[in-house]
């Protein structure tokens, strides 16, 4: 079977034609584009849909069906994206609408954290594990939960979502609009707002900039951690809090849903001891030992691919799901 997938991030979308099995045959990017330009975004697709499709050498009519990996939240009952924080001006977007017009085939949706996890349980290193977590850990902190082997929806859509729940409500504002999210304090996207209002306050001494090769804009997770093995003292303080409150967020997931095993994105698989060192120290803090022992916590290994396996996942659990439907009916 030939599934097309769409992962749309913040700035880029990620378009693929792979297989049931994991294997990515053609992919290809394009910008993400938001508010007036939505129209000209799908005209986009369509056209880079076709591209990837004949590099595949087949047609677009051939595919057995698509699934797209979108931010939340979402409605996938209803096929819209209602308001992502890290996509401004997409409100109440009907995705599944749109690309069924566009593309003419089956068409299959579920957030970004979600459809990972999915590739995580299909694909990954940790394949078939009943009890399952993914952590974006990236430009935000999404999760998808796969409990007793099946995934974790929630009633509206929202199960998972534990990049907003609140370690402090005294916290800094979240791009959902509460305040002390755990998205809030280890997002990449924040992480970088908070350092370059830090930076361009002139009040503190720091390597961070030089490490972004002096241009403020660059500043992020990357820069600061490349200042952290410096040896930098204001970096090294920064990441040691950024640590803190993932051990926090993680320690309370642990003991709420007791898994087998945790996986956790981007920032993790770029920057590993840095990261996986300080949140295991720091751990026993939030969770107790016998639940830490059973759970294995570890960057995906998946790395660039994920978009592109997260948004054929969700095509091939819907194509299954159907089949399902159909035997049981």
């Amino acid at each position: 079977m030939r599934f097309l997938g769409l992962d749309i991030g913040g700035t880029k979308t990620a378009i693929c034609i792979g297989t049931e099995k994991g294997r990515i045959i053609a992919s290809a990017r394009i910008p993400t584009l938001t508010g007036d330009s939505m129209k000209d975004y799908f005209l986009q697709v369509r056209d880079k849909c076709k591209e990837v499709a004949a590099q595949a050498e087949i047609t677009l009519s051939q595919i057995d069906a698509v699934g797209i990996s979108a931010p939340g939240p979402l409605s996938v009952s209803k096929g819209l994206l209602l308001a992502p924080p890290n996509n401004p001006g997409w409100k109440n977007v009907p995705i599944v609408k749109i690309v069924k017009g566009i593309l003419k085939r089956p068409v299959f949706f579920n957030n970004d954290a979600n459809a990972a996890v999915l590739a995580e349980y299909m694909f990954g290193e940790f394949r078939g594990t009943p009890n399952l977590i993914y952590l974006t850990f990236s430009t935000g902190m999404g999760g998808g939960i796969i409990a007793a082997g099946r995934l974790v929806q929630g009633i509206t859509d929202m199960g998972g979502e534990v990049g907003h729940q609140v370690l402090d409500p005294n916290g800094p504002p979240c791009g959902c609009g509460q305040a002390g999210c755990f998205e809030a304090y280890v997002g990449g996207r924040m992480i970088a707002d908070r350092l370059k209002e830090k930076i361009r306050s002139g009040r503190v001494k720091t390597k961070i900039l030089a490490m972004a090769g002096g241009d403020i804009d660059k500043v992020g997770p990357k820069a600061l951690c490349d200042a952290v093995r410096a040896g930098d003292p204001f970096a090294v303080k920064e990441w040691d809090a950024i640590m803190e409150r993932l051990a926090q967020g993680i320690g309370n997931i642990i003991m709420i849903l007791n898994p087998q095993v945790i996986t956790l994105g981007t920032i993790a698989i770029q920057e590993r001891e840095l990261v996986m060192k300080p949140l295991k120290a720091k751990l026993p803090k939030y969770a107790w030992k016998w639940a830490l022992k059973a759970c294995k916590i570890a960057p995906s290994k998946i790395g660039k691919d994920m978009g592109n396996l997260a948004a054929i996942a969700v095509a091939v659990d819907g194509v299954r799901a159907g089949q399902s439907a159909q035997v049981s009916g």
